[in-house]
């Protein structure tokens, strides 16, 4: 299921977290989830052939401080080939971060790490990208962070996620600013409105099958 519906991705990963230790109100909110699934059986990603699209584009989004108990922040990604949702993930990091651009920069790290994997496998079916791959991300301070070397705020984050600058430097990634409304990577992190996650679901390329 996980490997078609980039919309369930969130909520797979977050009630996961309660398997030994789940309580009436995870039912709760699980049974709305089912129900979501139930209405939506049918869903189904589609590919079309765009040759104006981007090769390869990444989207990266987090939610600071979200879990209540241990207050640390989900990290979630999205890539696109040629326009097609291809890989995607939501996935709590393994610290907790101090700010919310901390936290966007950790799952950039995640992102630049599958971005340097897809840039690989076009690598060997000798698709070369002649081109920084583009991941839009709508924090300014982790942008900041990402190109920016001599930056105060990032001397206590954990060296390894500076493979993020490394990489822009590189010219392997390039982050871009994305406008909020516009991060289709907030589905993967986080509660939306239904509007906001109806149409963001329709940006990843979900629509209603024939079933």
């Amino acid at each position: 299921m996980l490997g078609s519906r980039p919309d369930l991705c969130f909520s797979v990963s977050y009630f996961s977290r309660f398997q030994d230790c789940a309580q009436t109100v995870h039912w709760n909110y699980l049974k709305r989830v089912l129900r979501y699934l139930r209405g939506t059986a049918s869903y189904e990603l589609v590919y079309t052939r765009d040759a104006n699209a981007q090769p390869l584009k990444g989207f990266v989004d987090s939610d600071w401080a979200n879990d209540v108990d241990d207050r640390r922040s989900t990290s979630g990604f999205l890539f696109e080939v040629y326009g097609n949702t291809v890989s995607w993930t939501s996935r709590k990091q393994g610290l907790v971060a101090l700010s919310t651009t901390e936290a966007e920069y950790v799952a950039a790290a995640s992102a630049v790490s599958e971005a340097l994997w897809l840039k690989k496998l076009f690598s060997d079916i000798e698709v070369p990208l002649k081109h920084a791959t583009p991941i839009l991300e709508d924090n300014q301070g982790c942008l900041f962070m990402a190109k920016n070397p001599e930056t105060k705020r990032s001397k206590h984050v954990d060296v390894k996620y500076h493979m993020v600058r490394d990489n822009v430097w590189k010219k392997e990634v390039d982050l871009v600013y994305v406008p909020s409304q516009e991060q289709v990577a907030d589905v993967l992190t986080k509660p939306l409105s239904r509007s906001q996650f109806e149409k963001l679901c329709r940006k990843m390329g979900l629509e209603r099958g024939g079933v």
